[in-house]
């Protein structure tokens, strides 16, 4: 339902709007000054023959088809990390006085030692030395200077020719320079001088590959690694790369590993270049030897070289203690072995899906990695371990397989309190969540929530003074809206294992919720149920599909005072969003993300969804009415039903700078066509850009439609299309402070003209009417979780007449149709929003 908000022209304190008056400009205006002063020489706390690294820069001379980029990785030296171009984590470092600090240290450590003498006397333990807070702040927040080190440069440019050399460049040449410069002002020095470190790179003609081979002594070996020769990464005329060299010895192994070679590693693939041949060519041979032994360094009859096969495979579901093995129950079943002691807590059969090992089967590495990542997915287990154990069995080649298990609990209750503000509305809410992950035995999961709220909702002009008569909560309580609602998701793991592959990790969802809402307007009750699949097509994606899901939204009660607001907006978007409505659709989900994205230097996540409500099974219960102007449409169970088409993208990457800060963008978009028994596109699946984690400098639902402008009204603005960017740069502070700087654009639209509402449609001149928001942010990270506060300015608003828009532009236009409106002088100016979240906003 719409989030009503009081005109704009009205300004309560705490509301998430403010003026940005002069107070503020100077307070601002001075913490930037006091930033920049404080960095104004990097260089002071130097001694007198240090030189501190102020910049570093790689040269590549001639073609290569390594990227300078590359180079630039290996240099041991450089620049302090900045902020905004200022070496922030320098500047904490140099900011305290060493010679004061060691001082103050040392006054704090001979008090301890007094205190521990006195401590010693009675018996007592004694206290550790602690760090003072000038200390933490520069060897813990700061970072030391960068000084230059004619070694590290030099190491630098050996390294370097290493590195060209094993991408095949054997005769390249690296040098250094070294370049002081010094700032001056009217001819005075601002600072002592830093140094320039450029490394210029001349790799010469690279050495190609004239032929591959490879030379194994044990047959079986070699007939393997000549059946998947045809998918070699090595071919004639490609370029000898050290990176590609790698890639093949993985994928020989990863070849070998899947085929019953235990104990092959990558390490016993060595390669050999004759580059003897002339014209810059190298005949390469791949040999399979073990490096460490000087005698016999083949593979035939070693353990490296034998293949298993999977003699037992173990299952143990408790945790150990010592000769708790050898007492365990054990029941074999679907060839598996169990060991567990008393009742099993888990069904054989349940256990047997995701484990892909089985007993007479050769050992596959792949295998071991898919069973590793399917029993982990479940989260009914605290540890899982799997080993291979040739311990006391007679015959060569086999071995048995051992899968430990350690339960976790599977019945655990919680209890969440929130602060909740959505879209500028404040709340609270309390949570009381049960979850069962080993429901009946069999790895399903239950789980049940029960969340009750109140929030301060704006409440349109003109709505009240008649509340108190219904029981409103509105006359007891500052938060004036009551939320209720119980949910409840069920998930079955692979229900229909003929469908899908083991490794797919299909689960079946139900969910059902059920939502009370009372505000001073008006009173909503929501209904849902829906029924699906999901599943892993790989590891880096994830497809839902949901053959059936089910809104129902009844109101109840509206107030007089909303009643008649409704009838003179005379707007049909408006009007559907408060009656009774229901939506049957059918929706499919595509999430395409990074394996191991946290870890990752670049990540990136893709998420599609498209839904198409007018389920099929509507038109075997739908029933023929008329409203009162005798226009047909058609019910279930007596509630109007939607039919619309719609489609969603939401596209995220992150690069990694360093290890202090990082760059995130976001490009998000949609559109619903709206068709037939409604024929608009209700409030719950229509788009909106603004609040928390969209267009920042903006309130949930108070941007567009398009370029349509209404100043002083105060309902939601909804659209059927939506185009959404954001850029935020990330960095670190001080502990577990982090800062943030944004910029975010964005509208909503319609997609036919509504003569009542100009400028609302998509057309041509859309990117004219992309509202901007600029701001900064900070953010509270606990690493369980994160508190994020964002302040954004609306930079240019779409809704201001053409050559009003920019935040710097005259706006006498705007100023004298709002004083118009209200009857009294009115004088724009620009508005902040502040923004307070849980997590990053993408």
């Amino acid at each position: 339902m719409p989030a009503l908000r009081a005109p704009s022209r009205s300004r309560k304190v705490g509301s998430t709007i403010c003026s940005l008056g002069r107070t503020t400009r100077h307070i601002l205006s001075g913490l930037t000054a006091l930033v920049l002063l404080n960095g104004c020489d990097p260089t002071r706390r130097l001694a007198e023959e240090q030189v501190l690294v102020s910049r570093t820069r790689m040269r590549v001379v001639g073609a290569s088809e390594v990227p300078g980029s590359e180079l630039e990785t290996i240099i041991k030296q450089k620049p302090n990390k900045r902020v905004l171009a200022i070496p922030f984590y320098l500047n904490m470092h140099n900011l305290p006085d060493p010679q004061r600090m060691k001082q103050w240290q040392a006054k704090k450590d001979a008090r301890i030692d007094r205190i521990n003498v006195r401590r010693r006397a009675k018996g007592r333990d004694t206290l550790a030395y602690r760090r003072t807070r000038a200390q933490w702040l520069r060897e813990t927040v700061g970072e030391p200077p960068v000084i230059l080190d004619s070694t590290l440069t030099d190491r630098t440019t050996d390294q370097m020719e290493l590195y060209l050399s094993k991408e095949g460049y054997f005769h390249a040449r690296v040098s250094s320079e070294v370049a002081l410069r010094e700032r001056a002002w009217w001819g005075r020095k601002l600072h002592r001088p830093k140094a320039r470190v450029t490394y210029t790179a001349e790799p010469g003609v690279p050495y190609r590959l004239r032929g591959v081979r490879f030379d194994v002594d044990d047959e079986r070996i070699r007939s393997l690694v000549q059946a998947e020769w045809d998918k070699r990464l090595l071919r004639e005329g490609l370029r000898f790369d050290g990176d590609l060299l790698d890639q093949e010895r993985t994928r020989i192994t990863d070849a070998l590993r899947g085929n019953g070679y235990l104990y092959f590693t990558r390490d016993l693939i060595q390669y050999r270049a004759d580059t003897t041949v002339g014209g810059h060519q190298a005949d390469l041979v791949l040999s399979f030897e073990r490096p460490g032994a000087p005698k016999e360094r083949g593979l035939a009859g070693t353990a490296e070289g034998t293949s298993f096969d999977l003699r037992d495979v173990y299952i143990s579901t408790f945790r150990p203690v010592r000769g708790s093995v050898a007492l365990a129950d054990t029941l074999r079943e679907g060839g598996a072995i169990f060991l567990f002691h008393g009742r099993m807590r888990f069904k054989p059969k349940a256990l047997l899906h995701p484990v892909f090992l089985h007993p007479n089967e050769r050992f596959d590495q792949g295998k071991v990695a898919g069973t590793y990542r399917r029993l982990v997915s479940t989260g009914a287990f605290d540890r899982v371990d799997i080993s291979f154990d040739t311990t006391g069995i007679g015959k060569r080649g086999l071995t048995d397989a051992r899968i430990t298990l350690l339960p976790g609990k599977h019945q655990t209750v919680s209890t969440e309190g929130f602060v909740t503000n959505r879209g500028g509305a404040l709340g609270t809410s309390i949570n009381v969540g049960y979850r069962h992950r080993n429901i009946f035995r069999t790895l399903a999961s239950l789980q049940a929530q029960m969340t009750v709220g109140f929030e301060a909702q704006q409440r349109i002009a003109g709505s009240g003074g008649t509340e108190e008569s219904t029981g409103d909560v509105g006359a007891l309580t500052a938060f004036n809206t009551l939320s209720i609602g119980p949910e409840v998701t069920f998930s079955l793991p692979r229900p229909f294992a003929g469908l899908f592959s083991k490794s797919s990790s299909s689960q079946l969802l139900l969910t059902a919720l059920y939502n009370f809402q009372q505000r001073p307007d008006f009173t909503r009750n929501l209904v849902k149920m829906s029924v699906g699949l999901q599943w892993q097509e790989s590891r880096a994606n994830t497809i839902g599909l949901f053959p059936l899901e089910v809104n129902t939204i009844k109101i109840p009660r509206i107030s007089p005072g909303f009643r008649n607001y409704l009838e003179q907006a005379r707007n049909p978007v408006l009007l559907n969003s408060y009656t009774d409505h229901l939506i049957a659709s059918m929706r499919a989900t595509l999430v395409h993300s990074t394996p191991d994205a946290a870890k990752a230097r670049n990540a990136f996540y893709l998420r599609a969804v498209a839904e198409w409500a007018g389920h099929p099974l509507l038109l075997l219960m739908a029933e023929s009415a008329t409203d009162s102007t005798g226009q047909s449409f058609k019910t279930v169970a007596g509630v109007r039903y939607a039919e619309f088409i719609k489609g969603e993208l939401d596209a995220r990457w992150r690069r990694k700078l360093h290890d202090r800060s990082s760059l995130a963008f976001r490009v998000a978009g949609g559109a619903a066509l709206p068709y037939g028994n409604l024929g608009v596109l209700p409030f719950e699946s229509s788009f909106f850009v603004g609040g928390a984690n969209g267009l920042r400098a903006w309130r949930a639902r108070s941007v567009g439609p398009g370029s349509f402008s209404e100043p002083l009204s105060a309902y939601d603005r909804i659209g059927e299309m939506r185009i959404e960017a954001n850029a935020e740069y990330r960095f670190k502070l001080i502990g577990f402070l982090e800062g943030a700087f944004f910029t975010d654009v964005g509208n909503v639209w319609n997609l036919k003209p509504n003569a009542q509402r100009p400028g609302s449609a998509i057309s041509s001149q859309f990117l004219s009417e992309l509202a901007v928001g600029t701001g900064a942010g900070a953010r509270f990270n606990f690493d369980f979780f994160i508190v994020r506060i964002d302040v954004g300015l609306q930079t240019k608003d779409p809704s201001l007449p053409k050559g009003e828009r920019w935040l710097f532009e005259p706006k006498e236009q705007h100023e004298a149709r709002v004083s118009d409106l209200l009857g009294s002088s009115y004088r724009y100016r620009p508005e902040v929003n502040f923004n307070l979240g849980i997590g990053y906003p993408f």
